[in-house]
């Protein structure tokens, strides 16, 4: 573990040398050719968050929780065979979404949606570090919550340091070792989870412990957490339909890669590591189940310490790594801990630049003015470090209620639901204009309505019974409708029957 942290400094120091401009910082370039760009997007996307709430979801909701895993890789492969939207932003040759806002548009429009894609963003990953601090206390038996902090601030100043530093490069260099690090823990993983639990111990999850299996299935027969329902996939296919097309660090290695046609492939192949992605840790939190049923007592000391909730570093989340903890066997368990350092870093170093470069590329510049490539660098930089601080602010003050997916599908809302009407509505509709993206992307602002403390606030006043799923598919709708709606009554001036702000026929 020292050593693969200690090559991750030497990696920043060393990346920095190739950093000239802005387009070798944010997108390396365009340089990436299919193989590194698919090692890097798998890197990016497998963080050790994606491991830790989808290990949570197969602990609470078992084999139902898989069809994320198949609602996803279906998206992928479907957007890759058809090239719908990535292709197209590919050949605009923009470096982030935002930039299309203002091709298509105006720059209004840009900065605003550059706004409101950082707000969801950084909420979006606000407990990126919480989460990862608490695989590590608990496989590591470090149960208090000063070490949850101190873990918490390490970790997000070493990843600051690599990428600040060097920037897509040195994040494209780290996400190439970090891949196959973490490739090897999850094989290792998965092996043991298997030898561990056995045929026997998975098939008696539904035969003997009452386990969930129909996902549209409203009720969880298990009682380790919500059911799903047929309203809850819809607004999945919806949520992460989206994602797949415009989430801004996947969008950035599409935008990254050599050409429209890589870009297009890069989204063919990346739906077998999504399928992965999601399925292994769905099996590895089935494996906890799995391994708690068939000790009640131990089980029921768990929950009983969640359900108190006296203790951060001990919550729902915490279950896959105290099975860990239990079954790997010491030294692979050093291994596989690396591993998961490794999906840690993989998303926060991409999801930080990403961040940072739509703060000085769609919000500073185009209020500022022109500026220089260093300038922009610097900017750059330095907003780097101030999502830093506010990640490890809100991390430490927040408490999730439910599960850390719906926070993140809550959050990530906000920013798709106007993202979707204006890039599709932009793409593929030549009469989309300003004032319906403008009003689109503030539209999305109403999912924030859909968190936790916003949902309790709303059924207490109005004394109704909605809950997130409710709020998020009417966010979307009415994003949508706010699009069609304001481009029909306030049309864009025309320009030889070109929308204005569009510097290139779709």
């Amino acid at each position: 573990m020292a050593c693969y942290l200690l090559s991750s400094i030497v990696i920043g120091l060393w990346a920095n040398r190739y950093v000239g401009n802005l387009s070798d910082y944010l997108v390396a370039g365009r340089k990436l050719r299919l193989r590194l760009a698919l090692a890097t997007m798998t890197g990016t996307e497998l963080g050790l968050i994606t491991v830790m709430y989808m290990a949570e979801l197969g602990y609470k909701q078992q084999y139902a929780s898989l069809y994320l895993a198949f609602i996803e890789a279906g998206a992928v492969l479907l957007i890759g065979m058809t090239g719908f939207v990535v292709y197209r932003l590919r050949e605009s040759s923009v470096m982030t979404i935002p930039e299309y806002y203002e091709k298509r548009y105006s720059s209004k429009v840009r900065v605003v949606g550059a706004i409101v894609m950082v707000l969801s963003g950084v909420l979006n990953m606000g407990l990126f570090l919480k989460a990862g601090s608490q695989f590590l206390t608990a496989i590591s038996g470090l149960q208090d919550e000063m070490s949850l902090k101190l873990i918490m601030t390490g970790l997000l100043l070493l990843v600051l340091f690599y990428t600040v530093l060097g920037g897509m490069v040195s994040v494209v260099i780290t996400d190439l070792i970090q891949f196959l690090i973490l490739g090897t823990g999850m094989v290792i993983v998965t092996v043991v989870v298997f030898w561990s639990i056995g045929w026997d111990g998975f098939a008696a999850i539904v035969t003997e412990q009452n386990g969930y299996f129909n996902p549209f299935d409203s009720h969880n027969p298990s009682g380790k957490g919500a059911g799903i329902g047929w309203l809850n996939v819809i607004e999945m296919v919806v949520v992460m339909g989206t994602a797949a097309m415009l989430w801004p660090t996947s969008a950035a290695r599409t935008l990254s890669c050599q050409s429209a046609a890589v870009a297009k492939k890069l989204y063919t192949l990346s739906s077998v590591s999504f399928l992965a992605r999601r399925a292994l840790p769905v099996f590895w939190g089935i494996g906890t189940f799995a391994f708690f049923a068939s000790q009640p007592e131990m089980m029921d000391e768990f929950q009983k310490t969640v359900d108190a909730k006296t203790n951060a570093s001990i919550t729902s989340l915490s279950a896959m790594p105290l099975f860990l903890a239990k079954v790997v066997p010491t030294g692979l368990l050093g291994l596989v801990t690396a591993g998961m350092i490794a999906a840690f870093m993989s998303t926060h170093d991409s999801y930080l630049l990403c961040w940072s470069g739509v703060i000085t590329q769609d919000i500073v510049a185009p209020i500022a003015g022109p500026m220089s490539q260093r300038s922009r660098i610097l900017v750059t930089r330095i907003a780097i470090f101030v999502i830093g601080a506010m990640l490890l602010i809100w991390g430490l003050w927040y408490e999730v209620s439910g599960n850390l997916w719906s926070y993140l599908a809550t959050t990530g809302a906000v920013y798709f639901s106007g993202a979707l009407p204006t890039v599709v509505g932009g793409l593929y509709w030549k009469r989309g204009s300003q004032t319906g993206a403008l009003a689109a992307i503030l539209g999305g602002l109403f999912g924030l309505s859909a968190m936790g403390p916003c949902v309790t606030r709303i059924n207490h006043l109005f004394s109704s019974n909605v809950n997130g799923t409710h709020l998020i598919l009417v966010t979307f709708a009415f994003s949508a409708v706010l699009y069609i709606l304001g481009s029909l009554m306030f049309p864009d001036k025309t320009e030889q029957g070109k929308p204005v702000g569009l510097n290139s026929p779709t």
